[in-house]
């Protein structure tokens, strides 16, 4: 019984490498369209409609992944304002950059954290993105604050946000969760070495 399951599975492993061999060979054999000839805007449609596949194929066939409209917005920006953590992930595989800023300052972590798009902010994360970048004046950990955000501050936190940041009226995060009177977010603040 031992040998008749080893040839079973011997022959389809074999099977399934000539299966993926003369699959590997039909498609060098297709002439797939350049990049060039497919439309840049496509691929900023494709994320805006949470369209993993068309995204998907669009890299393979070499679209770049920061074509950026004309706010510069990125493709990643609008996949992590979706809480799309799969195209997210297919844009920085394909070398998306993490901390593009559009023309207002917003960066891919500030759109995902904004939305409250937790899982799509820790793969910014863990991919290099900036943790303590600002937009007019007021950091990261600060609009999370702001919004009331434990999770996501918590995070923040873990990743090295600082704490000590101070907005262009002196305010800090601690501040601003004590203007809240958000007693959760103030003892986690004070906790990751905030001044009282």
């Amino acid at each position: 019984m031992a040998r008749e399951t080893g040839k079973v599975l011997s022959l389809f492993v074999i099977c399934f490498t000539l299966l993926t061999l003369v699959g590997c060979a039909s498609s060098n054999n297709r002439s797939e369209p350049s990049a060039q000839a497919v439309d840049p805007g496509q691929l900023m449609t494709a994320v805006r409609a949470n369209e993993d596949r068309t995204v998907l194929e669009l890299l393979s066939q070499g679209v770049a992944p920061d074509q950026v409209a004309s706010n510069g917005e990125s493709p990643l920006m609008v996949a992590a304002a979706n809480g799309n953590r799969r195209i997210a992930r297919l844009l920085l595989a394909a070398g998306a950059r993490v901390n593009a800023q559009d023309d207002s300052g917003s960066t891919p972590v500030i759109r995902a954290a904004e939305n409250g798009h937790l899982a799509v902010v820790r793969t910014l994360l863990a991919a290099g993105a900036n943790v303590n970048v600002n937009q007019d004046g007021k950091s990261l950990l600060m609009s999370v604050v702001s919004s009331g955000d434990l999770l996501t501050a918590e995070m923040l936190l873990a990743a090295g946000a600082d704490v000590h940041y101070r907005g262009p009226d002196g305010r800090t995060a601690l501040d601003l969760a004590r203007a809240s009177n958000n007693q959760d977010l103030e003892m986690l603040l004070v906790q990751a070495g905030a001044a009282r």
